[in-house]
């Protein structure tokens, strides 16, 4: 779990070969996990690195998100434009959050996040998630990764 609070914004770390920098941590924990979420290079449909509790350990993943309309998503009837989603969880966590939060919709440094959980017919991990309720919805699509595809190549500076 050390690696969650390690990756700090300035962070320099590499996937597949590409070299990213960390620009916004956000550190999240519920009623049962502690999960780290950071956005890597720039925009706001940005790369996001998750790093979550697993069965053997924490578990990453990558995401590309990007904000939806209300028209795009609508979290009560599962459905994301014209595809249905089977809601698989959903919850809310405290965060905190630093690096360049201007860039995340409705990041502040403290707060509490909304998140709705999902697969698609064809077995795809589509998650949902706001960091204000007036916020809009980030939503992205889960691409697995191993820990071996993620490498700290250097830390940032205190």
């Amino acid at each position: 779990m050390a690696l969650l609070h390690q990756l700090a914004p300035g962070t320099q770390v590499g996937l597949h070969g590409t070299r990213w920098t960390v620009r916004a941590r956000l550190l999240a924990c519920d009623d049962i996990d502690e999960w780290g979420e950071y956005l890597l290079g720039s925009g706001r449909a940005g790369m996001w690195l998750a790093l979550e509790p697993g069965p053997d350990g924490l578990r990453a993943s990558s995401w590309i998100r990007r904000p939806v309309t209300d028209d795009e998503y609508d979290p009560a009837r599962g459905r994301l434009r014209d595809t249905a989603l089977t809601e698989t969880g959903r919850g809310r966590a405290a965060y905190r959050a630093d690096g360049d939060l201007g860039v995340v919709p409705g990041a502040a440094a403290r707060g509490h996040l909304h998140y709705v959980e999902y697969r698609t017919d064809a077995g795809v991990h589509v998650a949902a998630e706001r960091l204000a309720l007036d916020a809009p919805w980030l939503i992205g699509v889960d691409c697995a990764l191993t820990m071996t595809d993620l490498r700290l190549l250097s830390e940032a500076a205190p």
